[in-house]
């Protein structure tokens, strides 16, 4: 995790220096205190929040969109799914009125007498 999160450190130095700014210019842009924006661009773990908070300051939130997108389900997934479902409808199944059979009479039927 440490080398995802120096060439974090680096990508964010070297926009910051592409736009002209130093760590305390870039510290007031991102509303946050020089010591962090300085851990940041070392490589130290920081918070998600204050990534995001630089690469706004910098202009570079393209990283950002993945995340935002809900993942696919994988094929097993979908799978199980399609299960589950085939076993909720087969157990919720009634059939309409129309289609039950028609209610017999129990025992044995009397013959009519004249």
């Amino acid at each position: 995790m440490e080398s995802l999160l120096e060439a974090v450190a680096e990508n964010l130095k070297l926009r910051a220096r592409q736009s002209g700014l130093d760590q305390q210019e870039l510290a007031a842009l991102a509303g946050l205190n020089r010591n962090t924006v300085s851990a940041a661009l070392a490589g130290k773990d920081v918070r998600l929040s204050t990534l995001i908070r630089l690469s706004r300051a910098v202009g570079f939130t393209d990283w950002l969109l993945p995340l935002l997108e809900r993942p696919q389900p994988s094929p097993l997934q979908l799978l199980d799914a399609n299960r589950q479902d085939g076993r909720r409808s087969r157990r919720q199944k009634v059939r309409p009125e129309a289609e039950r059979p028609a209610h017999r009479k129990q025992g044995r039927q009397q013959e009519n007498s004249k």
